[in-house]
């Protein structure tokens, strides 16, 4: 993995995150705005799937557990459309947009943890 670049989706997440958050606040509609940052949330998550299945084969292992770091990362891949699933069915609600943004701000989180399971922890 790539050190810069996970620190790197974690603030760009929780950039995106907070800003999807507040305007859930305000009670403005899930629009495709807040879809199209779920998808930017998806995309990174996916970019970063790839990266960790091929980086122990180029000898750049995690230094924590193995199996925790893939728990976070498929628990972060299902959040994003788990949200937006659940603002689409949610038509009458008001807090669509909100619950988008707390399951983007969820995945920031994430990705700042999977970061120190992949560099931080001492054997």
């Amino acid at each position: 993995m790539i050190s810069w670049l996970m620190i790197a989706q974690a603030i760009a997440l929780g950039v995106i995150g907070a800003v999807v958050t507040v305007v859930g606040l305000t009670r403005r509609p899930f629009n495709d705005w807040v879809l199209g940052a779920a998808a930017v949330t998806l995309l990174t998550l996916v970019v970063q799937a790839v990266a960790s299945f091929f980086a122990p084969f180029a000898g750049a292992g995690p230094t924590g557990d193995l199996l925790e770091y893939w728990v976070y990362l498929i628990s972060a891949l299902l959040i994003p459309p788990a949200a937006v699933l659940w603002a689409l069915v949610d038509k009458q609600g008001e807090w669509q947009t909100l619950v988008v943004g707390i399951g983007i701000l969820a995945c920031a989180v994430m990705a700042y943890r999977m970061h120190q399971i992949w560099f931080v922890q001492v054997a």
